[in-house]
């Protein structure tokens, strides 16, 4: 579909329920809609968001779901339709491919993000100790009839814009028909960068810091087993601070009763504010992410760009936006135990053994390589792929 140089496209956001910006999913979409509102993806504009309020009765939300919303969704690309034939409907994650429209609504193009295929195409992982799927949830009958409405919602779709490398490979398998294009999140450098003073002082020992929730692909069992492998004089210093939500009770149990056990100090909390997790990156001496599977891998990132090293598992998605030199092998607790050794040591060289509290210098070559992740790079990205939607070479 031709359009007109230097006519303003615009971009049509939809998604279903209205996530929060403390999830991955809610942020993600909050930030494209915001490089669109702003005008920072040179071309294109906001034409709107079509989303709905979360809750209600499980009949009510089903409906909802299904049926009220998708046809909300379809009046308002008709509508736009009527007025401008260079407007894409861009759904802003896989969860919610069900509203690509199932009849093709001249001149319109749609696309969807997809953060990962967990659910939707689950894979399992060989590891030495053992296989992991990538997700190990139970599926009832509903969410069974949920995902057959995603998947051929995808398949509908004229471009997957995929969040990894990993991931576009993988739709290209999935979806073979469907034109793919890797386009990475960004995240806003200025809100992470280490400029303002540590008022917040020492978190108490060598602090090394976890975000996410219990899902098996985190690995906390992996990375208890890492600890307690740790030699007694580095145990006694450690402090292991966990955040974020999803953590379930009998993850809780499991990781307190290892970390009593190996003698090693435990903090957990559910979500916090941004500001105090952003505290807790200058204080931490490093970000552990033992994870196998990730849709993009926000938290290492994040810590990227505040300056705070990185101890990440060497898999696809996350691991190939980490700096090399914070990869591991994914199941070699060795290496993990070395290198946790290493920090350690540089702690209470730092510390005088924890006596005097020093704050980190955050590490400016991992402050770059998060730079290739900014929204402005993003910004970028996703014109060259919206571009080539409308111009019919989407995955160029």
């Amino acid at each position: 579909m031709a359009v007109a140089e230097g006519m303003v496209r615009q971009a049509l956001v939809v998604r279903g329920g209205a996530l929060g910006r403390d999830t991955g999913l809610g942020a993600a979409h909050a930030g494209v809609v915001r490089l669109l509102a702003s005008g920072e993806i040179e071309g294109w504009t906001l034409a709107g968001e079509v989303e709905h309020r979360e809750g209600g009765f499980a009949p009510w939300r089903l409906m909802r779901r299904w049926w009220r919303h998708p046809k909300r969704v379809r009046r308002a690309l008709r509508s736009r339709a009527k007025d401008d034939a260079s407007t894409v409907m861009l759904v802003s994650d896989q969860e919610h491919a069900h509203l690509v429209p199932k009849r093709r609504i001249r001149g319109l193009r749609t696309a969807v993000v997809v953060h990962d295929l967990f659910a939707l195409a689950p894979r399992t992982i060989e590891l030495s100790d053992g296989v992991m799927k990538e997700f190990d949830e139970r599926i009832g009958p509903v969410r069974w009839l949920d995902l057959r409405r995603l998947r051929r919602g995808l398949r509908r779709a004229d471009l997957l814009i995929c969040v990894s490398e990993a991931t576009r490979q993988r739709c290209a398998e999935v979806f073979p028909k469907v034109d793919t294009v890797h386009v990475p999140s960004g995240v806003n450098l200025s809100r992470y960068a280490p400029n303002e003073p540590d008022v917040h002082g020492p978190p108490g020992g060598c602090a090394l810091l976890v975000v996410g929730n219990d899902h098996a692909r985190k690995r906390m069992d992996f990375l208890a087993r890492v600890l307690t492998a740790c030699p007694e004089e580095v145990r006694a210093d450690l402090h292991l601070i966990r955040v974020g939500g999803g953590q379930t009770d009998a993850g809780r149990r499991a990781l307190r009763t290892a970390m009593e056990w190996a003698d090693v100090r435990l903090t957990l909390r559910d979500r916090i504010e941004e500001e105090e997790l952003q505290a807790l990156r200058l204080r931490c001496e490093a970000l552990l992410f033992p994870s196998v599977a990730e849709g993009y891998g926000y938290p290492p990132v994040e810590a990227m760009a505040a300056g705070l090293p990185v101890l990440a598992s060497d898999m696809p998605n996350h691991g190939s936006m980490v700096h090399p030199s914070c990869l591991l092998p994914v199941d070699d607790v060795d290496a993990w135990v070395d290198r946790i050794c290493d920090l350690h040591a540089t702690w209470t060289l730092r510390t005088e053994a924890g006596t005097h509290w020093e704050p980190r210098v955050p590490d400016e070559a991992l402050m770059a390589h998060a730079a290739l992740y900014s929204t402005e790079a993003q910004a970028v990205e996703l014109k060259r792929a919206l571009d080539g939607l409308l111009q019919g070479e989407p995955g160029r």
